[in-house]
């Protein structure tokens, strides 16, 4: 890898920055990763910029730079890559490291929208419901939020719930309201607590048999594919997904105790926890990183249309 790298071979750059970043037969060193990620960004590869992007965005290795992480994320982002569109776009709506331009945020938010991913779908949603760089349109917001929840975005899912539980832009259905409001509560992360509130909420209007008929939808669902479009060779990752080249893909979802963990698939980067990996079938190496933590690491095994719950407890050091 190292000999391959050395001769300017991009895709082994990006390879032995991943390795440095999380340890992976070397040394973790985030200095020497963001070298090496920087080399395949010079070259023009979208997930090397977009890993760049990330170093100086959070100061990973080289010097806090937020004008810079933008510079960086843009390149990947005007390549296509849908994860990249999404975070320009938020870079647009909180006005970090770019001025705020609420027209530029809903503009990169759809380019990712467009490309069937479902962070960008559940972002441009957000943006009809609110009015936020596009005239405000209810079932426009509903549309795209539908699209998202689809294919499990768990902040998807609760949003779904709460337009069925308050009729906004469909008509009010505590059945269909408490089933997604199920499904968003059963992944954990950032909006677990609020979709464990809105399901009990939605409970309290409902009958025994109307709830378990919502666990029987909730447990029947089966998320929609989140292939999209990006440029060759790009894995669509952040708090999603990791693009598997077989069809016979199954599903694992990584949980911890809050989103500032690292998420490594077989030593590549993927995002942050929670993560929903998509795999071929076979053997995968899982590890979920911290700084001042020690690394969490399991070797999963991943069947034709499995789906696994893997919860990562890291220790202090």
């Amino acid at each position: 890898m190292k000999a391959q790298a050395d001769r300017g071979d991009a895709q082994a750059q990006l390879t032995l920055g991943n390795y440095y970043a999380s340890g992976t037969g070397v040394s973790r060193d985030l200095a020497k990763a963001a070298k090496w990620h920087r080399k395949a960004a010079e070259q023009g590869l979208p997930r090397a910029q977009f890993r760049v992007a990330f170093e100086y965005s959070n100061g990973v290795g080289v010097k806090l730079d937020l004008i810079e992480g933008v510079k960086w994320l843009r390149r990947a982002a005007e390549q296509g890559l849908a994860d990249a569109q999404v975070e320009l776009g938020k870079c647009y709506s909180t006005g970090e490291g770019i001025g705020e331009n609420p027209v530029a945020a809903a503009t990169w938010f759809r380019k990712a929208a467009d490309q069937n991913f479902p962070a960008g779908q559940y972002a441009l949603g957000n943006c009809y419901f609110e009015g936020y760089g596009v005239t405000k349109d209810i079932p426009e917001g509903v549309t795209w939020t539908r699209k998202a929840a689809e294919q499990g975005l768990p902040e998807a899912e609760n949003g779904f719930g709460m337009c069925y539980a308050k009729g906004k832009g469909v008509a009010q259905d505590y059945l269909e309201a408490y089933k997604w409001f199920n499904l968003a509560a059963a992944q954990g992360g950032e909006h677990n607590t609020e979709a464990h509130i809105n399901l009990s909420m939605a409970e309290r209007a409902m009958t025994p048999e109307q709830i378990a008929q919502g666990q029987k939808l909730a447990r029947d669902f089966k998320p929609h594919s989140t292939d999209t479009a990006s440029p060759a060779g790009a894995k669509h990752a952040t708090t999603l997904s990791a693009a598997a080249p077989d069809a016979r893909a199954g599903f694992l979802f990584v949980k911890a105790d809050d989103e500032t963990y690292d998420v490594y698939l077989d030593g590549a980067f993927v995002g942050n926890s929670p993560a929903k990996l998509k795999l071929a079938p076979g053997l995968h190496v899982i590890e979920v990183k911290k700084q001042g933590f020690k690394d969490f690491r399991k070797e999963i095994k991943v069947t034709e249309g499995s789906e696994q719950t893997l919860r990562a407890a890291l220790d202090k050091q």
